[in-house]
C-alpha cells in the first residue's frame, strides 16, 4: 500500500510538472509584499481581513478544513451532539501548547480558553465585531452581552449577570460544551472562525490593554502552526514554523517573509520577475502582456475561486462625507427608490469586471448576494430557489431611463438639485479598483447623463480604508464585501442589521420600503426567517431568499459576484492547501509546498481537474 502511494505521489508530481523547492537542510522562505498593514493582533476583536489573515496562521480552531473542503478535527479530536440538537461538547486534543513569540512554552491550550475567549468576546466594553456570531446563537450570550453595556445617558445600568450562565462550559479542562438557543445543523462551520479561537487568561490579564496591540509580537500568544516572530509595522512582518505544533508535520514552510511596500501591487510583479519574491497578483493588463510572451507565458495561472467573499456595490443611507460632496442632497436622493432603480438599470457588471478578467468576466459575476454552492438544501443551490426569479440580474436602458424620468420629477418636489454627486470611494493601493471606478463612472454617466449624476471617484486611504471610509459612511455608491462566516444564509442578513455599519439600511426613510406600520419590510422579512424552525431548513432557506431578493429588487444593493478573478504568479500550489467557501481555510498557509518554479497555466487546471477527481472518489 505504501508503495502504492508513493508511486501516486510520483505520478502525480510528473504530471503536473511540479517539484517541491530547496534541500532538505535549508529552511523553505516564502516572500511577498503587502500594502495594507494590519490594524490588530486581537483576534477576539477583529473582523478586518488583514487581522484574521495572520490571526488564522498562528491561533488554531476546534476543527479546520482539510484540503477538499470537510471539516475536520484540529484543537478538538472529535466531537457529539445532544439528542436534541443543543448542546455539542468536544474533546480537545491533549498536549497543545501556548508558547511566546521566541517559542517558549507558556501553558497548555485547554478547554478554559474557550470559555475565557467567549467571556472576553461577549463583554460589549471590547466592542467585539464578531460578538454577533455568539450573540445571536449561544444561551445566555445576548442576555450576558446587554448586562456588559453602559447604559445611554438617562437610563439605569443593566443588572448584572453571571458568566456562567451563558451556555459555554469547561466540562473539564479538556472538555469544551456549547448549547445554542434551537438546533443549529451548520454550527460546526462557524467553528472555522477567529470568533471561536482559544484565549489565555493569564497571559490576557498580564498584558490587559495592550493584548493585540499591533507594535510587538510579543503581545500575543501562539498555538498554530506559525509564530509571529517578528513585527515591524509598515516595515516586515516574519513567521516562523512553530516546532511545537501539535500537527508540525504538516507545515511544510519554515519562514513566511512579507516586506511592506505602499505600491506592492506595482512593483511586485518585476521583483517576481527577479526572483526577489515568491508570489505576485497580476492584473489583466500585464497577464495578456505576460502570456504572449514565451518567457513569462509559463510563470502565471488563474487565481483559484473560493466563494468565500460576496461582493456588492451598495447605497449608503446616512452619509457622513464632506460638504463639498453634497451629503444632504444624497441623502433625499438615495431615499427615492426611483433614483436606487435607475442606477440599478443602468449598471453593466460584465463592462466593469473586465477589469480584473478581460476574458470571462461573466464567471465571476453572481446574480444573488449569496455565492453558489455554499447552502444547498435537497439538491437544489439556494441561489436557484423560485423566489430569485425575478430579480434585477442584467442592465436595462430603456427601464434605467424610466426610472431617471420618475426621479428626477419627484425629486425635485422634494427639492434636490442636479445633478446628484454620487461619492465613489476605493482604496487607493488598488489599481485595479481604481480602473473598476473608472469604468462605471463613465458606464453610468453615459446611460444616465451628466445631468442627473456626477459619479465622483475618491481615492481613500491605503491603511485601514473600512474604519475611515465604510464604517464611518464616508461614501455614496460604493463596492462592499462581505466573508462568510459560516454555511447558512442568514450570514449575508450581517451586513444589513440594525447595529452594522455598512450602508446604514436602518436610517433609510424611503416610504417605499416602509411595511402600513411605519417598519422596514425587510427586515420583517428577515425576523420571518429568523423564526422557522431548524428543522425545516427548506422553508427556512426559501424565507431569507425572499428576504435577499427583496433588497436586490429594491435596490439597496447590486450583487456583484466574486473579486478573485484575473491571474498570479506563485510557487504555490493552490490546491495542496485547506479549502472552504467559509471559515479561514483560504487564509492558511499550512499543508503547502514551496515548488521550485511558479505553477503554469496548464499545471494549474491539471491539478484542477487532479483535486476534482480525489474529492470526487472520496466522497463515494
Amino acid at each position: 500500500m505504501k508503495k502504492l502511494l508513493s508511486l501516486m505521489l510520483c505520478l502525480c508530481i510528473a504530471i503536473c510538472g511540479l517539484a517541491f523547492a530547496s534541500a532538505e537542510s535549508d529552511p523553505v522562505v516564502y516572500r511577498t509584499l503587502y500594502s495594507g498593514e494590519i490594524g490588530t493582533l486581537n483576534y477576539l476583536t477583529t473582523s478586518t481581513t488583514n487581522d484574521y489573515t495572520l490571526s488564522a496562521n498562528v491561533i488554531d480552531t476546534l476543527i479546520e478544513h482539510d484540503r477538499y473542503g470537510n471539516l475536520v478535527p484540529c484543537l478538538a479530536e472529535d466531537w457529539s451532539t445532544s439528542e436534541d440538537g443543543l448542546t455539542w461538547t468536544f474533546t480537545l486534543r491533549k498536549g497543545v501548547k501556548w508558547v511566546t513569540s521566541t517559542g517558549e512554552y507558556y501553558a497548555d491550550v485547554t478547554a478554559n480558553d474557550f470559555v475565557t475567549s467567549a467571556e472576553y468576546i461577549l463583554n460589549a466594553q471590547h466592542a467585539s465585531s464578531t460578538a454577533s456570531i455568539l450573540r445571536d446563537y449561544i444561551v445566555g450570550a445576548r442576555e450576558y452581552y446587554k448586562s456588559t453595556s453602559s447604559p445611554k445617558e438617562g437610563e439605569e445600568a443593566p443588572a448584572p449577570m453571571d458568566f456562567a450562565d451563558v451556555g459555554v462550559k469547561a466540562l473539564d479542562d479538556y472538555t469544551i460544551a456549547y448549547t445554542t438557543k434551537e438546533p443549529c445543523p451548520y454550527f460546526l462551520t462557524m467553528l472555522d472562525y477567529i470568533c471561536y479561537m482559544p484565549v489565555n487568561a493569564k497571559f490576557l490579564a498580564e498584558k490587559g490593554d495592550d493584548f493585540g496591540v499591533a507594535t510587538s509580537e510579543t503581545n500575543l500568544l501562539y498555538c498554530g502552526p506559525y509564530i509571529l516572530t517578528e513585527l515591524k509595522p509598515q516595515e516586515k512582518r516574519v513567521y516562523t514554523k512553530n516546532e511545537s505544533y501539535w500537527d508540525k508535520d504538516n507545515v511544510f514552510i519554515d519562514v513566511i517573509e512579507q516586506t511592506y511596500n505602499s505600491q506592492a501591487s506595482i512593483i511586485a510583479p518585476a521583483m517576481y520577475l527577479k526572483g526577489e519574491i515568491d508570489a505576485a497578483d497580476i492584473d489583466s493588463k500585464l497577464a495578456s502582456e505576460w502570456l504572449a510572451d514565451p518567457e513569462t507565458a509559463d510563470m502565471i495561472h488563474p487565481v483559484r475561486q473560493f466563494g468565500q467573499f460576496s461582493y456588492f456595490w451598495a447605497f449608503n443611507f446616512d452619509p457622513n462625507f464632506d460638504e463639498e460632496y453634497e451629503p444632504d442632497n444624497w441623502k433625499i436622493a438615495v431615499n427615492n427608490e426611483a433614483f436606487r432603480l435607475s442606477i440599478s438599470y443602468a449598471f453593466d457588471r460584465v463592462k466593469a469586471k473586465t477589469v480584473i478578467e478581460p476574458e470571462n468576466p461573466e464567471d465571476l459575476l453572481w446574480t444573488t448576494i449569496m455565492p453558489q454552492g455554499i447552502c444547498v438544501i435537497d439538491g437544489t443551490d439556494y441561489t436557484e430557489l423560485g423566489e430569485f426569479d425575478d430579480i434585477i440580474t442584467d442592465p436595462n436602458i430603456d427601464l434605467a431611463l424610466f426610472y431617471k424620468a420618475k426621479a428626477v420629477e419627484e425629486l425635485t418636489a422634494l427639492g434636490a438639485t442636479f445633478p446628484i454627486k454620487v461619492l465613489n470611494s476605493y482604496i487607493s493601493s488598488s489599481t485595479s479598483q481604481a480602473d473598476e471606478c473608472v469604468v462605471v463612472k463613465q458606464q453610468l454617466e453615459e446611460v444616465l447623463g451628466t445631468d442627473y449624476i456626477e459619479v465622483i471617484n475618491y481615492p481613500g486611504p491605503a491603511n485601514n480604508f473600512l474604519s475611515a471610509i465604510r464604517r464611518t459612511g464616508k461614501y455614496g455608491f460604493m463596492r462592499c464585501n462581505w466573508g462568510l462566516d459560516f454555511d447558512d444564509p442568514i450570514n449575508l442578513t450581517e451586513p444589513f442589521k440594525e447595529d452594522n455599519n455598512y450602508n446604514f439600511f436602518i436610517n433609510a426613510t424611503d416610504p417605499a420600503l416602509m411595511n402600513e406600520d411605519g417598519v422596514l419590510e425587510y427586515y420583517v422579512l428577515v425576523n420571518a426567517a429568523k423564526a422557522m424552525p431548524g428543522s425545516d431548513m427548506a422553508a427556512r432557506y426559501k424565507a431569507f431568499a425572499q428576504a435577499e431578493a427583496y433588497l436586490i429588487n429594491h435596490a439597496i444593493v447590486i450583487p456583484y459576484g466574486s473579486n478573485t478573478g484575473g491571474y498570479t504568479a506563485s510557487r504555490l500550489n493552490p490546491f495542496e492547501g485547506q479549502f472552504g467557501a467559509t471559515g479561514l481555510a483560504s487564509c492558511r498557509f499550512k499543508g503547502q509546498h514551496l515548488l521550485d518554479k511558479p505553477m503554469s497555466t496548464d499545471e494549474y487546471f491539471d491539478a484542477y481537474d487532479q483535486w476534482l477527481e480525489e474529492r470526487a472518489a472520496l466522497a463515494k
